[in-house]
């Protein structure tokens, strides 16, 4: 296993720049998810450290060595793809140990190797049977095991659970931490989904429009978003964005967005006047006084029951709004109801930059 370090990354298509000087340095035997929305250059990203995209300027560090302009063959890493890319005309076994036998390693050493993996990812009664006969997951294990078989200095994974259904999807992510755990390999992870970075990673790279936004431990990204891209890109239901004017006034300040005005103490962070964005994540709007000391009042206009959790859509005097409630079998479309929130929780962002306003 080895470190991996991005100095300046810049990929370019004529004009346009899919990556843009990004910086990033990957501890050895750390685990760390790419997440942004479709475009943020994430997977080119991904694919110029596996040396399958040209490099337009900049370094890749695998090690202490640059591999920028080195071949993909010789760069020492695994891919693991969103299609799984298996030989149908070959066994499981061959398809494990197909790699090894292009490196002309020992017959004995690439039957050792193959029944190894194949007893980590728990496929040992697969090994004669063709991809076609296998499931989904199946399919998913060969290919994980295709990589782990190579013992390589880096493992690239291109949102490999994607064609998976919900629940399985949910067991490999499971397996995929336990797997980082046992090898104590260098992972990088590419996925637009939100909840597997924030379920796979020791830390986060979220992206946006070829640059890096913010890189943290998954709890302190979510807690402390850097701007307002970070705030609504990641958490699920996403934060309420609310675009408008704060006022200083003599008990304290006035936010107003479109009719909606909320209270906040002259002690918050976004105590300046002119137009700003707050953001509320939705857990953080109750029904109780208790909850906080912001008021806002609201017409519920939907109710999502998921069981432990109730989902509501509310209208106000101003913008929409989306709360997450405890389950709560009491509220009914329609009712009319007042929300609370503690100032603490209500963050501010620069409307113009989308940079955090900080105390």
């Amino acid at each position: 296993m080895s470190a991996v370090r991005l100095e300046n990354l810049t990929k370019r298509f004529l004009s346009f720049a899919a990556v843009d000087a990004i910086d990033l340095s990957i501890d050895s035997g750390e685990f760390v998810v790419l997440v942004g929305p479709s475009g943020s250059g994430k997977t080119t990203c991904l694919r110029m450290i596996a040396g399958l995209e040209t490099v337009t300027s900049g370094s890749i560090f695998i090690g202490d060595r640059d591999v920028a302009d080195v071949h993909a063959k010789d760069r020492d890493v695994a891919m693991v793809f969103q299609s799984y890319a298996l030989y149908p005309h070959m066994s499981v076994a061959e398809n494990l140990g197909f790699a090894l036998k292009l490196k002309k390693m020992p017959r004995t050493e690439i039957e050792r190797r193959v029944r190894d993996v194949a007893a980590i990812l728990g496929i040992v009664e697969e090994l004669p049977r063709k991809p076609k006969t296998l499931s989904g997951g199946q399919q998913q294990r060969v290919a994980l095991g295709r990589a782990i078989v190579r013992d390589p200095a880096v493992f690239l994974f291109d949102e490999p659970l994607s064609n998976l259904d919900a629940k399985l999807r949910m067991a490999m992510r499971s397996e995929l931490i336990k797997l980082h755990r046992r090898l104590d390999a260098t992972m990088i992870y590419v996925t637009h989904d939100q909840i597997e970075a924030m379920t796979m990673g020791d830390r986060i790279v979220v992206m946006n429009e070829g640059r890096i936004q913010q890189v943290g431990a998954p709890l302190t990204v979510y807690d402390d978003p850097d701007n307002a891209f970070v705030a609504g890109f990641i958490g699920s239901p996403t934060m309420n964005l609310l675009n408008g004017t704060m006022e200083r006034r003599d008990n304290g300040l006035a936010f107003q967005a479109d009719g909606l005005t909320l209270a906040l103490p002259p002690t918050h962070a976004a105590a300046r006047d002119g137009a700003m964005t707050l953001g509320i994540r939705p857990e953080f709007l109750g029904l109780d006084p208790n909850h906080g000391a912001v008021e806002l009042a609201a017409r519920i206009e939907a109710v999502e029951h998921l069981g432990a959790d109730t989902i509501l859509e509310l209208s106000t005097a101003g913008p929409s709004l989306i709360a997450k409630l405890t389950r709560n079998d009491r509220v009914h479309y329609g009712d009319s109801v007042r929300l609370w929130a503690a100032p603490d929780k209500i963050l501010a962002f620069d409307s113009v930059t989308g940079e955090r306003l900080r105390a």
